[in-house]
């Protein structure tokens, strides 16, 4: 992962991700109970494919290439903890992998959480999802040894991104019989899995700029030395690279842009579900609690908000099931 291809890869996975919860659970809760919402598509026309499944098989796969590219690709640990004299090696592969594997459970937790939906309970699924978040936070919390000030910041950014999504998740395996409020969190939990996305591919343009412009005079430094700390100038040069003016600003700056990235995804969530609303209803596939909602408000009731989900949460007293 310490690479450019090795943060936007899986920014891309948290993106591509994003998108789809994006789209299944506002397409789900505003078509609300019509239609068989748990029903299989069919993929070759004749084999039953449920979302879930699918994503669950997607995650294994995806995840078992990045475990086996990080321990098995030429310049990793090949698969061995210890090197040569018994001391342990690659520690940054092995804590990728880990990720990895924890997000492989994942994917396990969603293909069982449907095929044996008799036996498990309901949000397996949502409790493994936010245990894999919890542990990409962790580990990337404890991952910033000897970085300089720019590194260790976009790192600890990326942490704050992760871990409310963590908490989200475990959140909505406790409300997945209250079908408004689970929503909520299913939202605000996709709004930052695309935020993480969008700051996995800002950490690669800071960290490892393809133009070779670097934001961090350390990285410049170190990339003049050829990624050596053992020459006695340049070793001086890196104690001294984070107390320089351009870095104390890209700091500030880099803060900022993270502040953006989520201002800027919330809006692009809100605008999608919008739009995943005007097509419902357009349609005549909108749930009816939001057609009577938006009946209300032409008539002059006031409902206290125009939004489809402000809406619903007005239109009924008590929570429904899922």
């Amino acid at each position: 992962m310490g690479s450019y291809g090795g943060h936007v890869l899986p920014g891309s996975f948290f993106l591509c991700f994003g998108f789809w919860y994006m789209l299944k659970y506002s397409w789900n809760f505003l078509r609300g109970k019509g239609g068989n919402r748990n029903g299989p598509s069919y993929c070759c026309g004749k084999i039953p494919c449920y979302g879930i499944v699918v994503e669950g098989i997607v995650k294994v796969v995806f995840i078992s290439i990045g475990i086996l590219v990080e321990l098995f690709y030429p310049g990793s640990p090949g698969g061995h903890l210890h090197n040569s004299t018994g001391g342990y090696t690659h520690p940054m592969n092995w804590q990728h992998a880990t990720m990895y594997f924890f997000f492989g459970i994942s994917g396990v937790a969603d293909i069982v959480s449907h095929t044996a939906r008799h036996v498990v309970p309901a949000g397996m699924d949502r409790l493994f999802g936010g245990l894999a978040l919890f542990i990409e936070g962790y580990l990337f919390f404890f991952h910033l040894h000897g970085r300089s000030h720019i590194d260790t910041r976009v790192h600890i950014l990326l942490v704050l991104t992760v871990w409310p999504s963590a908490l989200f998740a475990f959140i909505e395996c406790l409300v997945m019989n209250k079908r408004k409020l689970l929503h909520i969190f299913e939202m605000l939990h996709t709004v930052l899995l695309i935020a993480q996305g969008t700051w996995f591919w800002q950490a690669a343009y800071i960290l490892y700029p393809p133009d070779g412009n670097y934001w961090d005079p350390c990285s410049r430094i170190e990339s003049e030395h050829n990624g050596t700390h053992m020459q006695h100038h340049g070793a001086a040069e890196m104690n001294d690279c984070n107390s320089v003016g351009e870095a104390e600003v890209n700091l500030m700056f880099i803060t900022l842009f993270w502040s953006w990235h989520i201002a800027a995804v919330f809006g692009f969530v809100s605008f999608a579900y919008f739009l995943i609303y005007k097509l419902l209803k357009s349609r005549g596939l909108l749930d009816p609690q939001f057609m009577q909602s938006y009946k209300n408000m032409n008539g002059g009731t006031s409902l206290g908000s125009s939004t489809p989900l402000n809406g619903a949460l007005l239109s009924e007293c008590s929570e429904d099931e899922l």
